[in-house]
C-alpha cells in the first residue's frame, strides 16, 4: 500500500514513522496542557463569596411602596422587584510569583420582573513589596465589567384620552406624562466598579 503527501507517494515505514510523530506530540501537548492545569489549581485560592450586592440593595428599595389605580386596585411594587436568587460573587487570587499574584472573580447576576443585574467578571493583580522582615506594601487595582443594573418599562392603558403608552411602573399613576417618566428609569454601574488599594502591614 501506498500513501500521498502533496501529490507524492509515500512509503509506508514513513508514514508509519510520521504517524508516530503525532502521536507523541499530541501526547506531549495533553500531558503540558495536563500540568498547566493542575499548576492553575494549585496556584489559585478563593478569596471572597458575598451574596446580595449593593445593586440588590437598590432593587429592594425600589420594591418599597405601591398605588392605586382609577378602579380602586391596589398595586404593589414589591413582587416586580424580587429575586429568587440573589447577585452572588466569587473572588479568586491566582498567585504567579511569591510577589505578584492575578485577581479574577465573577458574579452571577440577579434578575426580577422589572429589573435585571447583568453578570460581571472582575480582573485585577496584587503586587507586594517586602520592606523590612516585618514590613510589606501591598498594591491592588481592579475592573469589573458588566454587572450594570438596569430596570424595565411597563405599559399602561391610559383609556380614551392617553390610549397605550410605554411608562416607568412605579410612575403610572403619576401626574407626569408617561413619556417623562421613562427618564427616571434606573440604569446603574456597580459600585466600586474600579478599585486601586495601597495597604502598608506592620508586623511586631
Amino acid at each position: 500500500m501506498a500513501y500521498q503527501i502533496n501529490g507524492s507517494p509515500l512509503n509506508p515505514k514513513r508514514a508509519r514513522a510520521l504517524a508516530l510523530a503525532a502521536v507523541c506530540f499530541f501526547s506531549s501537548a495533553v500531558t503540558h496542557a495536563d500540568v498547566l492545569r493542575s499548576d492553575f489549581i494549585q496556584s489559585t485560592h478563593l478569596i471572597g463569596v458575598s451574596q446580595s450586592s449593593s445593586l440588590s440593595s437598590l432593587a429592594k428599595s425600589l420594591g418599597s411602596g405601591g398605588f392605586e389605580t382609577s378602579n380602586g386596585s391596589k398595586v404593589r411594587f414589591d413582587r416586580w422587584y424580587a429575586s429568587e436568587w440573589q447577585d452572588t460573587r466569587l473572588d479568586f487570587m491566582t498567585q504567579v510569583t511569591p510577589r505578584l499574584g492575578v485577581l479574577w472573580g465573577f458574579s452571577t447576576g440577579e434578575s426580577g420582573e422589572k429589573y435585571t443585574i447583568e453578570p460581571s467578571l472582575r480582573l485585577g493583580f496584587l503586587a507586594v513589596y517586602p520592606l523590612s522582615k516585618g514590613a510589606k506594601l501591598s498594591f491592588s487595582a481592579t475592573t469589573t465589567l458588566g454587572g450594570n443594573f438596569k430596570e424595565r418599562s411597563c405599559t399602561a392603558d391610559y383609556g380614551d384620552i392617553g390610549g397605550v403608552q410605554e411608562v416607568n411602573c412605579r410612575m403610572a399613576a403619576s401626574e407626569m406624562d408617561p413619556a417623562q417618566t421613562l427618564n427616571y428609569l434606573v440604569s446603574q454601574e456597580p459600585v466600586n466598579k474600579n478599585q486601586v488599594s495601597l495597604q502598608y502591614t506592620l508586623h511586631f
